[in-house]
């Protein structure tokens, strides 16, 4: 169950550098240092919040993996985009908007809440505020046309490498992937029965390793040589 734990110290914080105050000069730390944000926990599969609801907070994801979800008006959903340590959600409603789309916890969460009302009166009083949101908003299009793309020019094994390699990086280092099969093909326009069929190839081949919801790309140079044409992953 969802419950706040304290309070966020934003000055002091130590995932500031992802967050949206981290390229900020040191001369805003006191009015940065006076906002309060709620620091907050949400359990496996528990929602933040729910697409069409009106938007009074945004969030910070300080530990844990949160998937945004749209909803069909005939109750299918698809995974829009999955957020990691430091990602910024759910400022709708800095345009007068309500949530448009729906955010669950994959893992167990914690989250900074930040109250709307506030963030907008300090980065009134702050521009250099308001130019770092603008900054993250253009990386969530940015990220949003990346999704576009990769569903509608890739083929499937491309998607899911794409996806692995993104998640994973190139140094064959252990990742958690909290996500099951069904989740993936959903995030990436495939169906579960694809997603397995090229997960079971990739590890038969030597190309990839997975144990208790951790993937490890053990073969990069191999993966990317079979699967990414004229290098699309």
């Amino acid at each position: 169950m969802s419950h706040i734990i304290g309070q966020g110290q934003c000055a002091t914080c130590k995932i500031r550098h992802l967050s949206i105050f981290a390229e900020l000069e040191d001369v805003l730390n006191e009015d940065i240092g006076s906002f309060r944000p709620s620091v907050m926990v949400f359990d496996t599969a528990e929602t933040v919040y729910r697409q069409q609801v009106t938007a009074n907070n945004a969030f910070t994801l300080r530990k844990g993996v949160v998937k945004l979800i749209k909803m069909l008006p005939n109750g299918r959903s698809q995974i829009i985009r999955l957020l990691r340590k430091g990602d910024l959600f759910g400022f709708d409603g800095f345009a007068g908007e309500a949530y448009n789309h729906t955010a669950i916890a994959v893992t167990n969460i914690e989250v900074c809440r930040l109250p709307l009302n506030e963030l907008m009166a300090l980065k009134k009083k702050n521009p250099e505020i308001e130019q770092a949101m603008m900054l993250r908003w253009i990386r969530s299009l940015r990220e949003a046309e990346d999704m576009m793309l990769e569903l509608g020019a890739k083929k499937a094994p491309e998607r899911l490498a794409s996806f692995l390699f993104k998640w994973c990086g190139e140094s064959g280092s252990w990742q958690e992937l909290p996500l099951s099969r069904l989740e993936m093909g959903e995030l990436l326009g495939l169906t579960i029965e694809t997603v397995s069929r090229f997960l079971s190839d990739w590890k038969r081949k030597g190309l990839i390793n997975e144990s208790r919801g951790s993937i490890q790309i053990a073969d990069a140079a191999s993966l990317r040589e079979l699967v990414c044409m004229n290098g699309s992953c």
